[in-house]
């Protein structure tokens, strides 16, 4: 359970641990004075696990320790820039660079040694003129030159890494520089497994829907080499999630809200700077184990949080939770009113969805975003209203028009299909209703695997797969289900849904392999799920499984 996870983490970790204990370890030789030296090296393991608050607060005490330390000035200034969470603050970087010195001549007369003046010029570029684009670019040309320059030196080829990363657009994916990038930071980890960097930016590297299976080491290690670290318990899950290995995916992202819970304990924080990220991932996880009951607790500590957040508002947040699936803070920890409210949204939709407690929307007619939009629909169609099923597809058709990324609307453009296709079958145009899902399956097909919880937040290609089981066509169905399950590994009712299709298409060996997998996944589903003692019986009467 959740509660106990987060007592045993809170009374660990409501303490401050140790200096450096619980981040990793690295080797990073200044120049500074030996008594700043443990400060600095804190904000550098701190950084790696993009823990830039108290990153912040080291740099700032190894400062306090030794004015003159340039390299606590870069630490930083670096944590300004949040280039995965797309995310800086230009200004207050070169804040902190002029109160180094009031010239980047000067600047670089305070670092002793050539590597610590290409280590300021590097970030002298990021904060530098020009667009974050051009900057970014530059930057990461800077450390290719750095690393290149000093091949021993591990942390300039983990910050190479980070740097090639940064250089990629939002919502672009481009595998020629990430899996460069991935190489980099696997080498590095190769030669210092308890690098925190190496590990994290492998993880970020491979993590594109594809490639998730090279960062199975690097999630093994991440977690356990840096504990102290929300984010980094929560990392692991990148490459979990999309594999469908939902038992550690839960691990992870338990252990990193509950780190998260301490956190804010310790250090005096809102509820609202908790890490509803690994809340929200969590909450998913937990759905496709079957524990609805815990999944549906999970969203009070998203409601508390709601009465104390920054009521600032978040743009787009039309779009769904799910437009941006590594948002975080902006450059303080923390989420505002409208991010909160834009999660819940989406956390209530997947619950309904997932669960199919289509009931529980009987009469609602407000939304928050477009997920719970979608549910409400789907909700209508199930509960025999499909009038109000066809209001909801003019919702969706007028809230895309408002969604500026092209992704996020073509998304919303498969769900209103979905609906339409659920809505024609209702009223019995069952062919109208097939093209219509068929056609959100052949769109969903076009768009990349999604990197962790899916997009449409039920997959067109699997509710094809259960309109076809309902229209007595199981072979189609299990061509569908084998189809959504390429995609999200293990989704539950994409497993349920091929159980079914393939045992009526008397297909008995995937049959029973799909009720194998299923009763694994829901090891710890809530008892009396009609659906676990459906499966159950069909494992039994065609392996003899228990």
């Amino acid at each position: 359970m959740l509660v106990a996870v987060l007592l045993s983490a809170t009374t660990f970790l409501s303490q401050a641990p140790p200096l450096n204990v619980g981040l990793g370890r690295i080797t990073f030789p200044t120049s500074g004075p030996a008594a700043a030296q443990p400060a600095f090296e804190r904000g550098v393991l701190l950084l790696h696990s993009f823990e830039y608050d108290d990153a912040i607060a080291a740099f700032r005490e190894a400062q306090r320790l030794a004015p003159g330390f340039a390299m606590a000035y870069w630490g930083e200034a670096l944590s300004y820039s949040q280039p995965l969470w797309y995310n800086e603050n230009v200004a207050t970087g070169r804040a902190v660079l002029a109160r180094l010195a009031s010239s980047r001549e000067a600047r670089a007369a305070k670092a002793p040694t050539l590597r610590e003046k290409a280590y300021l010029d590097a970030v002298e570029r990021l904060f530098g003129d020009g667009a974050r684009p051009s900057r970014l670019q530059a930057y990461a040309d800077r450390m290719a030159v750095l690393a290149r320059d000093h091949p021993a030196d591990q942390e300039a080829t983990t910050f190479h890494a980070l740097a090639l990363l940064g250089t990629i657009p939002e919502n672009v994916r481009n595998p020629q520089i990430s899996l460069k990038a991935g190489g980099l930071a696997a080498g590095v980890l190769a030669r210092n497994p308890q690098h925190p960097g190496a590990a994290h930016y492998a993880l970020h590297a491979y993590d594109d829907g594809v490639n998730n299976r090279l960062g199975l080491e690097a999630a093994r290690i991440y977690a356990k080499i840096a504990p102290a670290s929300s984010h980094a318990l929560h990392m692991p899950s990148h490459v979990f999630l999309p594999l469908g290995m939902w038992n550690d995916a839960v691990a992870s992202d338990e252990a990193s809200f509950a780190a998260s819970v301490a956190w804010v304990k310790r250090a005096g924080r809102t509820l609202a700077q908790q890490d509803f990220h690994s809340l929200s991932w969590l909450h998913y996880e937990y759905l496709q184990q079957g524990r609805f009951s815990d999944a549906r607790r999970l969203m009070e500590p998203v409601t508390r949080a709601l009465a104390g957040a920054n009521p600032r508002a978040a743009a787009g947040s039309v779009a769904g939770a799910g437009a941006r699936e590594h948002a975080h803070s902006a450059i303080n920890r923390g989420f505002d009113a409208d991010a909160l409210r834009n999660e819940l949204a989406s956390m209530r939709a997947r619950a309904v969805i997932e669960s199919g407690d289509w009931a529980s929307m009987r009469g609602q007619g407000d939304f928050g975003n477009i997920d719970e939009l979608f549910a409400l629909g789907m909700s209508s169609v199930k509960l025999g209203e499909p009038a109000r099923a066809v209001a909801a597809i003019e919702h969706l058709e007028k809230a895309a028009k408002s969604i500026p990324d092209p992704s996020a609307r073509a998304v919303s453009d498969i769900m209103a299909d979905e609906i339409m296709g659920l809505v024609d079958i209702a009223l019995g145009d069952r062919p109208a209703g097939l093209a219509a899902l068929a056609r959100a399956a052949d769109a969903e097909a076009k768009h990349p695997r999604p990197i962790a919880r899916p997009y449409p937040i039920k997959p067109a290609a699997e509710l094809y797969g259960e309109a076809l089981l309902a229209a007595g066509e199981p072979a189609k169905a299990v061509e569908q289900f084998r189809r959504a399950l390429a995609r999200t590994p293990r989704r539950a009712a994409g497993l349920l849904g091929l159980v079914r299709a393939a045992q009526k298409a008397g297909m008995t060996t995937e049959a029973a392999r799909a009720a194998k997998d299923l009763l694994d996944v829901w090891q710890r589903a809530d008892p009396g799920r009609p659906e676990l003692a459906e499966v159950r019986r069909m494992a039994q009467a065609t392996t003899g499984l228990q």
